[in-house]
């Protein structure tokens, strides 16, 4: 049986608004010689509150760390990875919400983790950013695989009501939260899809899909595509986009 291997791309942008880019992301990929390793993640600083793109950044910078040590010192202890990985993340949370305190300041991130281990795919997540999966090369479908971790509420916004999303979980706002966490099965010519929330909310999971049926497959292709897209839709947030293919 062949290896599997990974392709990637992964682009972030202010907006057309914004000045400050308040997400961050990171993708690493390397070959053991057994099997493909890979990390992707994305982290979207909380708008509305300080130093979103500090909350972030610290965020990445810990996943950073983790592949450094914990990694490569025991890639081919799965188990040990995953808790690893949850480990990392209460220790990311910490570190915001310390240097939030030094500041005197309220800072939060979401993270979004895609780690491709042993043809396994292990998804840490809290927050709103979102991963999917895209199956099926003549009838491709499209799945969401984290749960949002948001409610949506009604506020009053210049007499007129507006639906507003609001996070319930997130690095940063609180010691203990809950995170989203599932391992399934990596096939070859899947494709998986990190975003920020800049990304859906001006298009559905069918909209996306269109996209990357019309971009052949290219990650890249893919990634600016969807850019272009939300741009073109009016999106107003920061967007943040990383693509991963599966293929022999």
């Amino acid at each position: 049986m062949k290896k599997l291997k990974l392709e990637v791309a992964g682009l972030s942008d202010a907006g057309i608004v914004k000045e400050i880019n308040q997400d961050s992301f990171v993708y690493k990929v390397v070959d053991t010689g057994e099997y493909y390793a890979g990390i992707f993640a994305i982290a979207d600083g909380v708008g509305g509150l300080e130093k979103g793109e500090l909350a972030s950044a610290v965020a990445v910078s810990n996943l950073n760390k983790w592949w450094e040590h914990e990694f490569k010192n025991h890639y081919q202890d799965q188990p040990y990875l995953v808790r690893s990985l949850i480990t990392m993340l209460k220790t990311a949370n910490l570190e915001i919400i310390r240097m939030g305190q030094t500041e005197g300041i309220k800072m939060a991130t979401t993270m979004s983790i895609l780690f491709i281990h042993m043809d396994q795919a292990i998804i840490i997540h809290v927050g709103d950013s979102r991963i999917y999966k895209v199956t099926g090369l003549f009838s491709p479908k499209i799945r969401q695989l984290t749960q949002d971790h948001s409610v949506f509420i009604n506020r009053e916004i210049n007499g007129r009501t507006v639906r507003k999303s609001v996070l319930t979980d997130c690095l940063g706002n609180k010691e203990e939260f809950k995170y989203f966490s599932s391992m399934e099965p990596v096939s070859k010519n899947e494709i998986y899809f990190l975003c920020s929330d800049g990304i859906y909310k001006t298009m559905e999971d069918k909209d996306i899909l269109t996209v990357i049926r019309g971009s052949k497959n290219d990650c890249l292709q893919i990634c600016r595509s969807l850019m272009d897209k939300v741009k073109h839709n009016g999106e107003t947030d920061n967007i943040s986009i990383i693509t991963v293919r599966v293929t022999e």
